[in-house]
């Protein structure tokens, strides 16, 4: 097979040592739910049956999305990916990039809660990713405008400008 065309990725078996006992959680959550369900619909509240009615159809509504949400945990997918394959497959010698453009949006709001470090290290991470750099683009929204975050977002720009090909040049991982 063509080098270029090689598949990204593969499936592997999840070993049901692993799956079954969740798959069994499954089944008495069920269980309990179909209960549940006989208790409310045979004893109604006639004091207040709008409000009875009410309730149940709200839990019918939280259940049916509960057993929808089931169904990808039923039958997991593992896999395993070959990021080499992207990059012969995407990134031709003497050619453009064909890999799609990356827009990475970082959010915070107080930095009490969430230090600007850590803003900072994820804002790093996303620029130093293995990937052609004028595909990548990182947008912060600060939406408490802290002058605390804009002021260490700044020094981290300022850094990343020698950290980043640094990294790069020299293989460094993690890079923040």
């Amino acid at each position: 097979m063509d080098e270029g065309r090689q598949p990204l990725s593969r499936k592997l078996p999840i070993p049901s040592s692993k799956i079954n006992p969740y798959r069994m959680i499954i089944i008495i959550r069920l269980a309990i739910l179909g209960l549940f369900f006989h208790y409310r619909l045979l004893h109604p509240v006639r004091d207040a049956y709008g409000l009875w009615l009410t309730s149940v159809i709200c839990e019918i509504w939280f259940a049916v999305s509960w057993i929808l949400d089931q169904f990808p945990k039923w039958y997991p997918i593992e896999r395993e990916t070959y990021l080499d394959r992207l990059s012969l497959r995407y990134e031709k010698e003497g050619k453009l990039s064909e890999l799609a453009s990356i827009d990475v949006f970082v959010s915070t709001v107080d930095p009490m809660k969430e230090p600007p470090l850590i803003t900072a290290n994820t804002v790093l991470s996303i620029l130093a990713v293995d990937y052609p750099v004028d595909k990548v683009a990182c947008y912060v929204s600060d939406d408490g405008a802290a002058m605390l975050t804009f002021e260490a977002l700044s020094e981290t720009s300022e850094f990343a400008r020698k950290w980043v090909p640094f990294c790069k040049k020299f293989n460094i991982e993690p890079r923040a």
